[in-house]
């Protein structure tokens, strides 16, 4: 991606990826691109360099815990999280779709993931904080201010919302050091952003 996207924007790219391709080298790399420059004292920067010729490992746990096809140890799901049961595509689901709405975004029909995986969560805070630094960088300020008020209000109504068990259990159930590191990292971060001012001055 575009490192004059800013280091906010870089970081969900790194996060994402990692969850949606656990066992690709470009993610690996990038995920320490984004740590090196960012987080350099970061145990996780250690714990990826020892997968980065062969992450194939790093898949085989990732979908152990979250993906199955046995009972899952970590649901990566908000709505279960929320629910407190194991129900998939709940209310919340719903709501989390019409959030990506808003920007134009829609799970595509093929994808077997619903709108509540936290993948997609992290793919729209992603493509919001994008969206952001372009309109910045195009001195439409008003419109990147909205755009981090939409990202701060859904870290607020759902990420920051079930980010905390879900990178617990991660920690728990986690063969690697690598995903206990990530989780840990990945937390921090979601954190942080809960806590950050819309109008800083770097909005992405």
């Amino acid at each position: 991606m575009k490192a004059e996207y800013g280091s906010t924007t870089t970081a969900y790219f790194a996060y994402k990826s990692m969850i949606f391709n656990p066992s690709g080298t470009e993610a690996l790399k990038g995920l320490i691109d984004y740590l090196s420059a960012n987080r350099p004292k970061s145990p996780l920067i250690i714990e990826a360099r020892k997968f980065v010729e062969d992450p194939a490992e790093l898949e085989f746990d990732f979908n152990r815990m979250c993906i199955g096809p046995y009972k899952l140890l970590v649901a990566p799901y908000e709505g279960v999280h929320i629910s407190g049961n194991h129900v998939m595509n709940t209310d919340e689901t719903v709501r989390v779709a019409e959030f990506y709405q808003e920007i134009g975004l829609v799970i595509d029909d093929q994808f077997n993931e619903p709108a509540d995986f936290i993948g997609n969560e992290l793919e729209f805070l992603y493509c919001v904080h994008a969206l952001a630094w372009e309109q910045k960088q195009a001195s439409n300020l008003d419109a990147s201010i909205e755009l981090k008020q939409l990202a701060n209000e859904f870290i607020t109504k759902h990420l920051g919302n079930w980010i905390a068990p879900f990178c617990e259990g991660i920690r728990q159930h986690a063969f690697h050091n690598f995903w206990r590191e990530f989780a840990i990292e990945l937390h921090h971060f979601i954190i942080n952003q809960m806590n950050d001012d819309v109008n800083s001055p770097e909005p992405c």
